[in-house]
Formats: C-alpha cells, structure tokens, sequence
C-alpha cells in the first residue's frame, strides 16, 4: 500500500474503538503493538466471557477475535454479538484453516478471516474495506441528518429529486416501482445502451454522461401518450405501456430501433451513433417478477448483437435454463453451508495387471436426498466466489478416507484453486494431520488452464506443489489448444487423454492413430498416461495395445460413494 493511502487509512482508524479478544498472552502482545499504530482506543479481553461482558457495556466499531477461545469460543461470541448489532465490522484472526471455520464465517458474515501469523497486506486490505463501509455509512447518516435540517424549507425539492434521476430528471426506480403499485400498465421495456462501457472508456466518464442525456431526450421524442419513461441504474431506461397488446409492443421495439438506425445524437459538438437492446415482459402482479423477467429478456437480445430485442415467454427453452441457473446458486449456497457435498470415487485400473491401484475423488452434492452431478453446484460455487471451499471439503474428507488405505488418489483444481494463497499451507496441515505421503496425491487440472493470460504465474505454483512432492495430471487433454511445450515446461506426471479419442478408438482408425501418437510422445517425456470413458472389454484392449497406462472408465467402475 502506497504511503498516502496508508495515512489516510491510518486518520479514519485512529477514530475506532477496538475491542481485541486474544487468550494467548505472546500472540496478544505482538498483535497490540501492532495494532497500536492504527487504534488510539484499543480495549482487550482475554477470554469469551471477558469479551461478551466488555461488549455489553460499551460501544465499540470494530472487533478482532480468536475463535479457540477459553469459556466461550468465538464463533459463540460472533454469534451473540451479531444479535445485537449485525452490522458491527467483525475479523477473525486465528490458526484454524479448515472449512468448517471459514463456513460459519460465511454464516456469520464476519469481514476477514486472517489467518496466525496474519498477512499484513491482507488485513490492510481487509482494514481498508471496513473504513470504507464505515465511511459510508458515516456519510449516509450525516446527509440523512442533513436532510432532516432542511425538510421544513425544501420539501418539494426533495420529494422530486427523490422520484427523479439527476442527471436526465426522468422518473427512477422509486418512482417506477410506486407507478406500478398504483396504474395499470400492460408492458415494461427494459432498455441497455449496447456498448456503453466502450464509449464510456473510450470518451470518459463527462460525456458518457452527456450520452445518457441525450439518449434520454431522444427517447422522450418518441413515446406515444400511453408510454411512460423511467432512469434506472447506470446506462438502463425502462418505458411502461399502457393498453397495449403484444403487437403494439413489437411496432413500438422496431419504432425505436428504427430512429435510432437513422438518427445521432449531438454531443460536444460530435455525433455518435447509439443503439439499444431491450428486454421486454408484460406487467405481472409481482413487480419484481417483471423486472427479473425483463433482464432475462434483455441478456439474451444481446446474445443476438446490438438493435435487438426479446419478449420474455416462460416456455422459451432459454428462458427455463436461466431460471434454473439462478434457483441452483441458491441451492449451492445451502450444499456449501451445510456441508452437502460429498466425495465419489471413481477407481482406475493399472492397464498392466489390471488392478485398481488409484481412485479419482469427484464432488458430488446431496440435496432432497438425491445425489447432484457436480455439473449443477460447480458453475453456481464460481459465481458465488466458493469454489475453493469445495476443493477444501473435497481434501479434507479425502485426506481422511485414504489416511486409512494404501491406494493413492487424485483431486481436480481450477485456475481459482492454484492461483490463490490458501492451497499449499492447507495442505502443508493436512499433510501433517494424517501422515500422508505427497507422492500418493495427484492434482489434475484441465489443459485450457495451462494456456490461459497468467500461465507464468501457474506454472510457478504448479511447480511448486511439484516440488513438495504432489504429481501433477493435466485433464482431457488433446482437445484443447494443445501445447506440447508445456508438457515440458510444466513437469506434468500424468495425461488423461480426453474420451472425445478414446470412446471411438475401436472403430475410428485416425483416433485411434492420434491417441498413439500422444501415448508415443508422453513415453518420450516419461509421463505416464491415462485412458478416460473406457467402457467397455473393446476399448479396454485397444488401450491396452495403444501402450497406455491407466485405464478410467464404467468398465473398471462408476463413481460411488463407497470404495471398492
């Protein structure tokens, strides 16, 4: 953090009370005297109880607490205090690193989770997030009381600029929102200005803002007396009709993709061309629907190009996939918080004396009693930023399971798992945990990630867990923009080769010629390979004569739930 930026940082702390909960004596005296350079105000408790009873008499802004505490832990201590003020900036700093801890952390929204001894870049980052909000919310308080000042004197002002977006002084939102209450309305048209951001980085933030206007005033010449217009969020405008039947509502679309095919706006003293996409949805009695509806619409406009527009239609094939896309982050989230996602073990067979000598751990999920492909929860933990925590779910228990066997076993990374900081000390503990040799655990990671802007920096951390002694597999290789040189470059172990090859081996002679050539060049670069969706005693031969290794398939045996 630059010097500047760590004053600033340094000014709004200073104005905190700090309420620091640490048992250990040594740890709590090297975090004060850390801490000390930021908070003038800093009271400490030594135990649960200490901190709960501190709490309650006193006010504080921020909160630092250990979770293995004596009388009362602190996620207990998270928990009462989140009772009281749910949002009070809470961190946690503590050794614990498995995913239980950082699950209830979810649960209880605490800020950070900085982990002993803490990185001191992480909590100024975590620091600096918490001044924000709490600047914000300062400055959200202030300007209410300010307005409170002026009520009796600017009564009508405010209601309208409250209605009213600033910069058009078209209806907003809010003013959307209690329309629909109280009128009927047959239709909303959601409209995005195609390319926006283009223009916005391409002419600055001043006439990206002059465009909007524009586009407003524009927009205003051609509603008809049964068309009402709104300013929403960022570059969006919504129009209402009223008595109008679907038809109406596709002459209206063309109407405006029309005048602006033909019309440009006039902005410091250039013109510009502007088009809209539009997501349209008739008015349901759940406002909220409609809008959800409307976006739905409007995304996929724009998978068809800029100028177009979509009504949205609840049989539409996409429609329902979208839907179903948004019901499963929620269910995600629920498999992720209660620990609903479970290993499946897929055997893999030694080609040479045919025995299952290795196991693939796969994620499945259990929801309404029913096991879940991972097809279903793995996009949905990406978007939700929790996809580490299933590879940590999957490590734990799978650590555990082979803790107790002597096969050894591999576990699928993302580009997320490698890239971030947590994955070598979590295993580094695991490692310790249950005495498991490095050597047993292969990592497999899809060949795109080995080909994507920051390989450099892939490489290097795919090397290092080389280094402690973990082999490295790369996935379904063969289908992707194959790199031969980071083969070598990467030091890999294993090949899967992608089943696309092998589930036509035995009756496609150029398959059958590529696989062999891939076999051939990894026995060059002794890297053993595997055979993935062999399914049957056909395929399983035909591998066998290719020279591969290994062989993965419903021929050797389903992923279960149970081992062999």
């Amino acid at each position: 953090m630059e010097k500047q930026a760590l004053l600033s940082l340094i000014k709004h702390t200073k104005q905190f009370k700090l309420l620091l909960v640490e048992d250990d004596d040594l740890m709590r005296e090297t975090t004060l005297d850390f801490l000390r350079s930021f908070f003038d105000d800093i009271i400490v408790a030594v135990d649960g109880d200490d901190a709960w009873d501190k709490f309650q008499k006193s006010d504080f802004d921020f909160i630092i607490t250990d979770i293995n505490l004596p009388n009362m832990d602190g996620l207990k201590l998270i928990s009462k205090m989140r009772e009281v003020n749910e949002d009070l900036p809470i961190v946690i700093l503590s050794a614990h690193t498995e995913s239980k801890y950082f699950i209830e952390s979810i649960r209880y929204s605490v800020d950070g989770y900085l982990l002993k001894p803490f990185d001191i870049e992480h909590f100024l980052y975590v620091l600096s997030k918490i001044v924000k909000r709490t600047e914000n919310a300062r400055q959200v308080q202030e300007y209410q009381n300010h307005l409170k000042e002026m009520v009796a004197q600017k009564t009508r002002e405010l209601e309208h600029r409250c209605m009213h977006e600033y910069y058009t002084d078209l209806p907003n939102a809010i003013m959307l929102n209690e329309d629909l209450r109280t009128q009927e309305y047959a239709y909303m048209l959601l409209l995005d200005i195609s390319n926006f951001t283009a223009i916005n980085k391409e002419y600055g933030k001043d006439f990206a803002s002059s465009v909007i206007q524009e586009s407003s005033r524009a927009l205003r010449k051609n509603l008809h007396q049964n068309a009402k217009l709104y300013k929403t969020e960022s570059d969006r405008f919504v129009i209402l009709l009223a008595d109008a039947e679907l038809k109406d509502v596709y002459s209206f679309c063309e109407q405006l993709v029309a005048f602006f095919d033909g019309h440009s706006l006039e902005i410091d003293e250039c013109e510009i061309k502007i088009s809209f996409n539009i997501g349209v949805d008739k008015v349901r009695k759940d406002f909220s629907q409609t809008l959800i509806n409307c976006e739905y619409a409007l995304e996929r406009s724009k998978v068809l190009g800029s100028r177009h527009f979509e009504v949205y239609h609840e049989s539409t094939e996409h429609f329902k996939e979208e839907r179903e896309a948004l019901r499963w982050l929620k269910i995600t989230r629920e498999l992720i918080l209660n620990e609903e996602i479970v290993p499946f073990f897929q055997p893999i067979a030694n080609v040479a004396n045919g025995k299952v000598e290795h196991y693939e751990v796969l994620a499945r999920g259990v929801y309404e009693d029913k096991v879940v492909s991972p097809e279903w929860f793995m996009s949905a933990s990406e978007k939700l930023g929790l996809s580490t925590v299933v590879t940590r779910i999957m490590l734990n228990k799978a650590f555990e399971i082979f803790s107790k066997r002597d096969e050894t076993f591999s576990i699928n990374l993302s580009t997320r798992d490698i890239l971030e900081d947590y994955l070598e000390p979590f295993l580094e503990q695991k490692i310790q945990k249950y005495k498991i040799d490095p050597s047993r655990i292969t990592f497999e990671i899809l060949e795109s990630i080995t080909i994507e802007n920051n390989s450099s920096k892939i490489t290097k951390k795919i090397n290092r867990l080389k280094a402690a002694g973990y082999k490295i597999a790369v996935d379904d290789f063969g289908v992707q923009n194959s790199n031969f040189s980071r083969l070598l470059e990467m030091e890999f172990d294993m090949i899967k080769i992608d089943g696309v090859f092998i589930k036509d081996i035995v009756k496609s002679k150029k398959k059958h010629d590529i696989t062999k050539a891939i076999v051939n060049l990894a026995k060059t670069l002794h890297i053993k390979t595997v055979a993935e969706y062999v399914e049957n005693e056909a395929i399983y031969n035909m591998i066998k004569e290719c020279g591969i290794d290994y062989a993965q398939g419903y021929y050797i045996g389903k992923a279960k739930a149970e081992l062999l």
